[in-house]
């Protein structure tokens, strides 16, 4: 057994799970000491995100992927371990019903990876308190500068667009324009308004 699992076409699975158990000794012995290794990785991730709790509401780009996956719902250590587990274990199963090369099996366990993360993440968010951003409350974002990156906005048409606050971190938020005349193309900056339920609506930013 301990052939199988240090085969060559097996390494990337059991090393994800050795990944796994590491990271949740270290952050076991962490939590001893008064240190968590997951609260050190949420304060240093560069970027929050502007999403909805429901992360089947309408969405793009960045945003939709993020929310689809439950990235925001979740401490960013307990979807790492989610997504590594279902990696090593999609691909030594796979491999031990049938023996395939790296290649083949590869793809396989990064698909399998993507779903069980987002399966088992969604169960978790519902028992465990949403995840907060360190830096601001989103809905402090009125008023604020913003830069439209994904898409074209209008009214009842979202877009992606991203801000920096004032610790200069990365947001991405939804966008539609306040008027029903207006088009927000990418590459238009705008000015944040009015927190809705999905998206913000904002004015186009003049010097």
């Amino acid at each position: 057994m301990l052939a199988f699992f240090l085969a060559d076409f097996n390494l990337p699975y059991s090393s994800a799970l050795a990944i796994v158990l590491g990271l949740a000794f270290i952050e076991g012995a962490g939590l001893i000491i008064g240190l968590s290794l997951g609260s050190l990785l949420d304060d240093l991730l560069p970027m929050d995100l502007d999403i909805n709790a429901d992360p089947n509401l309408p969405a793009g780009g960045l945003t939709a992927v993020l929310g689809w996956l439950y990235l925001k719902q979740l401490p960013f250590l307990v979807w790492l371990l989610l997504f590594l587990s279902g990696f090593g274990i999609a691909g030594l199963t796979l491999n031990f019903i049938i023996n395939l090369p790296l290649f083949l099996s590869l793809p396989f366990a990064l698909l399998a990876a993507v779903f069980i993360s987002r399966l088992l993440g969604r169960q978790i968010a519902r028992i465990i308190p949403k995840n907060e951003s360190s830096a601001l409350s989103n809905t402090s974002f009125s008023g604020k500068l913003a830069t439209i990156t994904i898409g074209r906005a209008s009214k009842g048409n979202a877009a992606e667009a991203v801000l920096h606050d004032e610790f200069n971190q990365k947001h991405y938020v939804m966008v539609e324009p306040e008027q029903e005349s207006l088009v927000f193309e990418q590459g238009t900056q705008v000015v944040l308004i009015e927190k809705l339920k999905s998206s913000w609506t904002a004015v186009e930013f003049t010097q």
